[in-house]
């Protein structure tokens, strides 16, 4: 099994609130197809949240990811909208930071070149000075 790392944004609903430290979460996404192994968002930073998506794929892989993050805190709403072509099973660095404390609205598709969505994920999340809430 080769694990390509891709860093990505994709689909799970919002499931409540949970605190836990902000350094070295993981959002895992949906799942869509057997080739892959794990995909979701890793969160992680002191003053500011560095969003990073990835996956992992059984085989070397080529497509797309979209990704979409909405950020709202004191200092206003933002978005984010990237699309990103991959080979190899790796994207390469994607890194989306927002401040904090904040509420982000994270989507990811990934789609292989022939169509087939590979993993999906869509949350709600809040980042506050210390932690995150799904």
């Amino acid at each position: 099994m080769t694990g390509m790392s891709l860093l990505l944004t994709g689909l799970l609903l919002s499931t409540g609130a949970s605190g836990a430290s902000i350094n070295g979460q993981t959002i895992d996404g949906d799942i869509l197809n057997s080739r892959i192994a794990a995909c979701g968002v890793e969160i992680d930073g002191t003053n500011f949240a560095r969003l990073r998506p990835f996956i992992e794929t059984s085989e070397a892989l080529a497509g797309s990811v979209q990704i979409a993050v909405t950020k709202r805190s004191a200092s206003g709403v933002s978005q984010t909208s990237q699309t990103n072509r991959f080979a190899d099973g790796s994207l390469g660095a994607i890194v989306i930071t927002v401040d904090k404390p904040s509420r982000v609205a994270i989507e990811m598709a990934v789609i292989a070149n022939d169509g087939t969505p590979l993993c999906r994920l869509q949350t709600d999340v809040e980042l506050d000075e210390h932690s995150i809430r799904l």
